[in-house]
């Protein structure tokens, strides 16, 4: 019920900040991105949950865990897939048609889905690398996203690096359990 009531409140915050237009872009920008991971999750078996929003922060799809790293990829990567391709289409139909919404949407949806493949632990990007081995490498953009915050002493970045610094050994200490990719696996 709290999910549904924040998810509610972020929409009309979003809407009433942005703007009509704008609002409902980012919207369903982020709906797409979500239902990427939904879709996914779904056919995966995992009894995956509709989007939920977080004021200011974005959404989520919650769904059963997989410690598989192939099904896990799948579903972190099917949110930015799925995003993308909304943001190219929305780009050509506003390039041919010059639809002011349509330009928005490809904006946003662009964006968003660009900046969610950044390998940061909260992140799809982080996910994409944690199952792809590359643990490491995610720890130093996280290390680098909490020297930011300091640096910068801005919120945003602040409560950014606390979460990814927490998702980052959450993620860590339940590695074990994770099935390796095999390299066969790789090639989906």
């Amino acid at each position: 019920m709290i999910a549904k009531l924040l998810s509610l409140l972020a929409k009309i915050l979003w809407v009433k900040e942005l703007g009509m237009l704008n609002g409902i872009a980012l919207i369903i920008s982020i709906y797409v991105h979500e239902y990427g991971h939904y879709l996914m999750a779904d056919e995966l078996g995992l009894k995956p949950k509709h989007p939920r929003f977080i004021p200011f922060l974005g959404a989520y799809v919650k769904h059963n865990e997989t410690f598989n790293q192939k099904e896990h990829f799948k579903v972190a990567i099917w949110g930015p897939l799925l995003g993308g391709i909304l943001g190219v289409i929305s780009f050509y139909i506003d390039l041919i048609f010059n639809i002011k919404f349509f330009h928005q949407v490809a904006v946003f949806s662009l964006l968003l889905n660009l900046v969610n493949l950044i390998p940061f632990a909260v992140l799809d990007g982080g996910h994409i690398v944690k199952t792809l081995g590359f643990n490491k490498f995610q720890l130093f953009v996280t290390i680098i996203i909490a020297i930011i915050s300091i640096v910068t002493k801005k919120y945003f970045f602040i409560i950014l690096g606390v979460l990814g610094l927490l998702n980052y050994l959450y993620t860590n200490s339940i590695k074990d359990k994770l099935k390796p990719m095999k390299k066969e696996d790789r090639d989906l």
